[in-house]
């Protein structure tokens, strides 16, 4: 059994090292391989740790000894998951781990944006003090919360926004009900709500899933919080509509167009770089998670596989 880990960890403790050798050879690069070098490492392998690596592009067919690929985060948008399944390749992720740091974040960004932290800290530093007139907030007590998304992290969220003592509905696929959340349609979250946060999974059929017109529908002094892949919102609408005042703020952790992205002219808007999921315990508890995975994988009985449902065949394991 050979197992890699494709592409420069984030964390690889010593503790998951030995353990991974406990389980076959085990190979670390530490750099983000381009497509061709990837193709060339994932040949010589039975089963692939991908942490940056896109592989949507893959001839998942050719790859005749890889097996699994066990993700290291939530989101599976690096790998086409229905042609890997088509291959006989089983794709698994780590669904729990970042839960809690996430919603934490949510409020992070959400308390920047309303209470303009960057704007006052900023000022502060320039020697002002008592500067009352550009702050001027509104409380989140009493306030609405929508979740596109009622998740392990949308719920997460929803618990800490009882907290605040804050209204709390949500949308998702099925219309399931959650405790302590009031379903509602999707359209009727942006419409009602003061704060939207999404927590959905990105991938071809939620891409650009947040139009122009579910933005249009949100009042004019909410905000919009996306701790989840930037590519689920329209960014020119969202743009367009922060700068005319029609959308009050929004906190991004991600976004979908990172190089010249208009929406870095506001001073109304909050990013981080991604780090939502980014805690000492997330740290740790991924590694965990990652590793159950694997070893479930091995001992015959997988876990979190997100693309059972395109699975044609299991690959015979090799010697």
């Amino acid at each position: 059994m050979r197992i890699i880990y494709l592409d420069q960890p984030t964390y690889l403790p010593d503790n998951f090292v030995r353990e991974m050798e406990k389980l076959g050879e085990f190979e670390v690069y530490y750099d983000r391989p381009d497509a061709t070098t990837a193709a060339l490492r994932l040949s010589k392998a039975d089963i692939a740790i991908v942490e940056w690596t896109r592989l949507r592009e893959l001839a998942f067919g050719k790859l005749q000894r890889l097996k699994h690929i066990a993700l290291v985060m939530t989101g599976y948008d690096l790998v086409d998951i229905e042609a890997a399944g088509a291959a006989g390749i089983s794709v698994s992720n780590c669904p729990t781990y970042s839960a809690q740091a996430v919603a934490e974040h949510v409020f992070a960004l959400l308390l920047a944006v309303n209470r303009r932290i960057i704007h006052a800290d900023r000022l502060v530093r320039q020697g002002e003090s008592h500067v009352y007139g550009p702050f001027l907030a509104g409380e989140l007590a009493g306030r609405t919360l929508g979740l596109i998304g009622t998740g392990r992290i949308g719920q997460a969220v929803a618990r800490i926004a009882r907290g605040f003592r804050m209204q709390v509905i949500g949308a998702n696929r099925s219309g399931r009900a959650v405790p302590g959340v009031e379903t509602a349609d999707i359209h009727e979250v942006m419409r009602r709500s003061d704060v939207v946060s999404l927590h959905v999974p990105f991938h071809a059929k939620t891409k650009g899933m947040i139009t122009s017109e579910l933005l249009s529908l949100m009042k004019k002094t909410a905000l919009l919080i996306n701790t989840s892949r930037g590519g689920l919102v329209d960014e020119e609408a969202l743009f367009t509509l922060l700068q005319d005042g029609k959308i009050a703020g929004a906190g991004l952790d991600d976004l979908a167009q990172v190089t010249g992205n208009p929406l870095y002219k506001l001073d109304n808007v909050v990013f981080t770089p991604g780090t939502a999921w980014y805690t000492g315990t997330a740290r740790e508890t991924n590694m965990k998670e990652l590793l159950g995975n694997i070893r479930a994988y091995v001992s015959g009985m997988p876990l979190n596989i997100v693309n059972e449902d395109f699975l044609t065949s299991k690959r015979p394991e090799s010697e």
